[in-house]
C-alpha cells in the first residue's frame, strides 16, 4: 500500500510533542498491550476463516461439482474468499511491521516521527477492520446462496 507510506508528514504542535515525549512510556506500553491482543484476535479469527473456507465453503462447492450442479455465484464467492483471507493475512503482517517499528521508536527524541508512523498504524489498523468486515460480509453472502440453492433443489 503504497498510499499509507505516503502519508503527509503532520506537523504537530508543542504541546502534542510535549504530550507524546511525556507520556511516552504509557503510551509504548498501551501499543505492546494493543499488539498482543491484536495477535490473538488475528489467530482466531484467521483460524475461523480458514475453518470457513476448508470445512464448509470449498466442500460444499466440491460436493455440487461431484453432483453436475453448477452455482457460480457459490464459486464466485468462495474464490472472494480465499483472496480476501489472503489479503487479510498480508495486511496483518504490514499492520503488525509497522507496529513494531512504531514500538521502537523512541517517543521521547522523536516525537514528530512517533507521531507520523502512529498515523500510518492508525491506517493499516483501519485497514484490518475492512477486511473482517468483508469477509463477515463474504460468510452471510455464502449461507445465503446456500440457502437460495436449497430452496431449488
Amino acid at each position: 500500500m503504497a498510499s499509507l507510506l505516503s502519508l503527509p508528514v503532520s506537523a504537530i504542535s508543542e504541546v502534542q510533542k510535549n504530550a507524546v515525549s511525556n507520556n511516552c512510556i504509557s503510551i509504548k506500553e498501551s501499543l505492546k498491550t494493543t499488539q498482543r491482543m491484536d495477535a490473538r484476535t488475528r489467530v482466531y479469527l484467521g483460524g475461523k476463516f480458514e475453518t470457513i473456507l476448508t470445512k464448509f465453503i470449498t466442500p460444499l462447492n466440491v460436493k455440487l461439482v461431484e453432483k453436475n450442479i453448477s452455482n457460480p455465484g457459490l464459486i464466485e464467492n468462495q474464490s472472494s474468499f480465499a483472496e480476501m483471507k489472503a489479503m487479510f493475512s498480508s495486511d496483518f503482517i504490514r499492520y503488525q511491521q509497522s507496529l513494531e517499528e512504531l514500538i521502537g521508536t523512541d517517543c521521547e527524541a522523536e516525537p514528530e516521527v512517533f507521531y507520523n508512523r502512529l498515523l500510518v498504524v492508525r491506517e493499516r489498523r483501519k485497514l484490518m477492520g475492512q477486511d473482517v468486515a468483508r469477509l463477515k460480509r463474504l460468510t452471510t453472502d455464502n449461507v445465503r446462496l446456500v440457502t437460495e440453492l436449497r430452496s431449488k433443489l
